[in-house]
């Protein structure tokens, strides 16, 4: 698990003491947003494998593994008081047109 950067930390602080007090109203305009990535061949990370020099070719030595990038997805969803959104697989690289655009829309065609 990695370690947020101090700033993010202090920015979540900063948030939540900032709205500590808000009222239940003001929270039911709040769309909550979180995206994940999966690995679909095992951990993105550095493996190592523990073998005797006469047994380094064996097939049950060997770590399989995916080239050029096509080895995980990244899914992002929304929620809110009101409930959640659907679930997005998310291609590429997300930008601020994409992210807004996958956001659930209310009834009156407006952003929730």
């Amino acid at each position: 698990m990695q370690v947020p950067p101090a700033h993010a930390s202090t920015s979540r602080l900063k948030f939540t003491n900032d709205h500590l007090n808000d009222p239940e109203e003001a929270w039911e305009k709040v769309m909550w947003s979180d995206e994940t990535k999966i690995e679909l061949f095992g951990i993105h990370s550095t493996r190592r494998v523990w073998r005797k020099k006469k047994d380094e070719y064996k097939p049950s030595n060997a770590v399989p593994t995916m080239k050029h990038g096509c080895g995980n997805i990244i899914l992002g969803g929304w929620f809110s008081a009101k409930g959640t959104g659907r679930v997005h697989s998310i291609e590429g690289r997300m930008d601020g047109v994409m992210y807004f655009g996958q956001q659930p829309h209310s009834e009156d065609g407006g952003k929730a």
